[in-house]
C-alpha cells in the first residue's frame, strides 16, 4: 500500500507542477507543456516506484514511457530524428535491456530489438543496393519477431 501511495504522490506532484507551469505562462517552458511531458511524468513515477522497492514490473514501463515522451518532444524539434517505428522498437529494446540488468530477464529480445532498430536507423541508406536489401529484410522481420516471441513464450523453459 505504501508503494501505491508513493506512486500516486509522484503522479500528483508531477501533474501539479505541469499545470502550475501552464498557469504561470513562462515563455521558456511553453514548448514543453504538451502531452509528451505528461507521459514523461508518468514514466518517471514508474521508474521511482521501481527504484524504491522490488516492483521491477514498473521498470520496463517507466523506461519505455520516458523514452516515448522524449521521442515525441524531439521529433518536432530535430529534423533528422528517426521515424516513430524505429524509435518505438529501439525504446522497447532498451527497456528490455534495463529490465535485464535488474531482473536478469529479457536479454535476447532486448538485444534483438535494439540491434534491429539501430540497423534501420543508421544503415538504411538510399543507395539502390541497400534499398534492395532493406526491402527484403522489411518483408520478413515482423515474421522473425513473431517466431522468436512464440519461441520464448511456448518453448523456452527457465
Amino acid at each position: 500500500m505504501k508503494q501505491q501511495n508513493k506512486f500516486s504522490g509522484i503522479i500528483l506532484l508531477g501533474f501539479g507542477l505541469f499545470f502550475f507551469a501552464m498557469r504561470m505562462d513562462i515563455a521558456l517552458m511553453q514548448p514543453y507543456l504538451t502531452w509528451p511531458t505528461l507521459v514523461i511524468v508518468i514514466g518517471i513515477a514508474l521508474l521511482m516506484q521501481a527504484g524504491s522497492g522490488k516492483d521491477l514490473v514498473s521498470l520496463f514501463s517507466g523506461v519505455f514511457l520516458v523514452g516515448l515522451g522524449i521521442h515525441f518532444h524531439a521529433i518536432s524539434k530535430i529534423a533528422s530524428w528517426p521515424n516513430p517505428l524505429q524509435m518505438i522498437t529501439l525504446l522497447t529494446g532498451i527497456a528490455f535491456l534495463v529490465q535485464y540488468k535488474k531482473a536478469k530477464d529479457g536479454l535476447i529480445p532486448g538485444l534483438l530489438l535494439t540491434l534491429l532498430s539501430l540497423w534501420f536507423i543508421f544503415f538504411n541508406s538510399n543507395t539502390p543496393s541497400m534499398q534492395n536489401i532493406f526491402a527484403k529484410v522489411e518483408d520478413f522481420w515482423p515474421i522473425i519477431l513473431m517466431v522468436l516471441g512464440a519461441y520464448l513464450i511456448f518453448f523456452r523453459k527457465k
